[in-house]
């Protein structure tokens, strides 16, 4: 009795199942048309971006540095100060040089006594020619070591070349520092509109003057800033393994300050563009393969096509596409070619 009972239950189940599958596929059958979204295809610009960070200068800007290296003695002034023109502004300590000087002194009265001495035997004839030319030579010499010693003396110290403001201390007194190192910047003045970048040599050589570019500055988060490529460096910068490129700003009316941090995307070339496709509308991709749902009339044709590259929340499309074609980009992922579609209300 009890298997009887089991076997009925079971036997219940399976005609339960096999009702619920019978009216599952009847519903799917008899649904209305599945409700899509849709894309119109577009030809985008497909250039790469050149990005590279940077700091705003003006052009008016000098380096000021000692010719002499050593240590700075003293810096009488500090960032942001203004300056008059031949104002003493750093120097190095002196007194290597000093001596120099003095060495250069001492030699130089000696070579003059000796001249004059010579001169006056070769009135006598007690020296010959050759005597007198030895000694105007030496004491030619000894003038031009002098003034060897007095301008590096002079260059020792470093004065403002013009009135202006310090916008920055590269170095602090006490400091040793090289010969020809910037010490200090002095501004004279003008708009910052310099906006120095370095780029890979991969990218250098796709750029050239007059290029745009779009700058944003963390100073102004909301908006951006059209500029230009206006000079290429032909070297690299072996402290940074970069090539220099300079882009001159429209300021735009905004206060634009040296030392502003900037990012700056630089377009190479004007002319590259693709149909392309916003990346959900993609089905089945594999590599530079893939399948795409056109909407027409209501159905939808399952077409293949070939990509060429990602370019923001799209992708370029190489072939299989025609401009102003429609692509679902909603619902494509449970269809099939041919199959009844509706739009989405709104489109």
């Amino acid at each position: 009795m009890k298997i009887y009972i089991y076997s009925f239950i079971a036997g219940a189940l399976l005609l339960s199942c096999d009702s619920r599958k019978e009216k599952l596929t009847k519903s799917t059958t008899s649904d209305e048309p599945l409700t899509v979204a849709t894309s119109v295809v577009e030809r985008i610009s497909t250039v790469e971006l050149i990005t590279a960070s940077g700091v705003l200068s003006s052009k008016s800007e000098i380096k000021l540095a000692f010719k002499t290296g050593g240590l700075i003695k003293r810096m009488y002034v500090s960032e942001g100060q203004s300056v008059r023109k031949g104002q003493l502004l750093a120097e190095v300590d002196t007194e290597e040089i000093d001596a120099q000087v003095s060495q250069g002194n001492v030699g130089l009265e000696k070579a003059k006594r000796d001249y004059e001495r010579v001169k006056r035997l070769v009135a006598d004839s007690a020296a010959t020619i050759q005597n007198l030319e030895a000694a105007t030579s030496a004491y030619e010499a000894a003038k031009q070591g002098l003034r060897v010693g007095s301008f590096n003396q002079k260059l020792s110290k470093i004065y403002a070349p013009s009135n202006g403001k310090i916008l920055r201390k590269i170095a602090e007194q006490g400091e040793l520092i090289a010969p020809f190192s910037p010490a200090l910047i002095l501004g004279t003045g003008g708009a910052a509109t310099q906006l120095n970048i370095g780029v890979t040599d991969r990218d250098i050589v796709q750029l050239k003057k007059g290029y745009p570019a779009t700058v944003y500055f963390d100073a102004y988060p909301n908006e951006t800033f059209t500029a230009k490529v206006s000079q290429i460096a032909q070297i690299i910068n072996p402290a940074t393994g970069t090539f220099e490129i300079e882009l001159t700003v429209n300021s735009k009316g905004k206060q634009l300050i040296s030392g502003f941090v900037a990012r700056a995307e630089i377009s190479p070339l004007l002319s590259q563009s693709s149909l392309a496709v916003p990346i959900e509308s993609l089905v089945e991709a594999d590599g530079n393969q893939a399948f795409v749902f056109i909407f027409k009339n209501n159905k939808v044709e399952k077409r293949s096509v070939v990509l060429l590259k990602i370019v923001g929340d799209k992708v370029a499309v190489k072939s299989g596409l025609t401009e102003g074609e429609e692509v679902v980009i909603k619902g494509a992922n449970f269809l099939k070619d041919g199959q009844l579609v509706r739009r989405s209300v709104g489109q």
